[in-house]
């Protein structure tokens, strides 16, 4: 699904739970810079999906139109057979990823780095494996809990027995700084480009 769908579905979403939005309602209820929302209100009212009206004192309003509401319907129906096709490719990818771990480089113990839903689609395919997750680390959600563990930050991996690093944090614009950080932890592993998977980092002095 293209990120201009998404934003315009995240939009009409908004304004089909609440009638007569102001423009700054919007933006700080989707914590979206106000430029942004104001190109793609803009956007939508061109297309007819929503409307303006005014109300006192010189207040803008934003209204769904009949049109909109059957976009959003079909963009919601978009959104939700892209996020299956999403959840299916990447429980095929790490279970492919875990299987070769498990039965070709014997990886018995595992870190996942990100605190994001697909480690959690990921994490369904260890127990097939006979693979053990060790923690969740994540810089961006240290302190927060994930399948019941406290998400680590990547310094506590030095306290930390395990055999790979499975990085399955997705959409990050310094993915290669990061992993070339967290292969001086131990072997890391990309999930989304494992072609080009960070090369073995520095021996662990705790491996079990």
């Amino acid at each position: 699904m293209k990120s201009q769908d998404l934003k315009e579905l995240q939009l009409v979403q908004v304004l089909s739970e609440e009638e007569g939005l102001t423009q700054r309602d919007i933006f700080l209820r989707l914590n979206m810079a106000q430029g942004l929302v104001n190109r793609y209100l803009k956007r939508l009212a061109r297309k007819g999906w929503i409307k303006l009206t005014t109300a006192p004192p010189k207040r803008m309003l934003y209204l769904l139109t009949p049109k909109g509401l059957a976009e959003k319907t079909r963009l919601t129906y978009e959104f939700v057979a892209f996020t299956y096709r999403l959840f299916r490719e990447a429980h095929r990818d790490a279970s492919n990823t875990l299987h070769r771990l498990a039965r070709r480089e014997k990886v018995r113990r595992i870190v996942f780095y990100g605190a994001e839903p697909v480690a959690e689609v990921a994490a369904m395919s260890l127990k097939e494996n006979r693979i053990e997750l060790v923690a969740f680390a994540d810089e961006d959600a240290k302190g927060t809990t994930m399948l019941g563990k406290k998400v680590v930050g990547i310094d506590d991996l030095d306290a930390l027995s395990f055999d790979a690093i499975l990085f399955v944090k997705h959409s990050r614009r310094d993915d290669a700084i990061l992993l070339r950080l967290l292969a001086t932890k131990g072997r890391t592993v990309n999930l989304f480009d494992e072609g080009d998977a960070a090369p073995e980092g520095k021996a662990k002095g705790k491996r079990s």
